[in-house]
């Protein structure tokens, strides 16, 4: 199944432990996928899937499964001492 495997491309470029958070553009050209593949297989396997807003206004990916770094813990209670 094309799906699959696709997924399994994408997971890996998710578990690369050069890279805390990996963005749409990251993925799709570490995959040779393209952009808007990526983007479906995120969206069909969201339940797995971490996000933070990156100082550039993209959005950084990871697994679940991967441990917080400091930095999305440091940014989840910016967001949660916002008035």
């Amino acid at each position: 199944m094309g799906g699959r495997r696709e997924w399994f491309k994408v997971q890996a470029a998710l578990d690369d432990r050069e890279w805390d958070f990996r963005t749409v553009d990251g993925i799709a050209g570490e995959t040779g996928l393209a952009p808007e593949a990526v983007v479906r297989l995120l969206g069909d396997h969201r339940s797995e899937l971490r996000q933070i807003l990156l100082r550039d206004g993209r959005i950084g990916y990871t697994l679940k499964s991967r441990p917080k770094t400091l930095r999305e813990t440091f940014a989840e209670m910016q967001m949660f001492a916002r008035p």
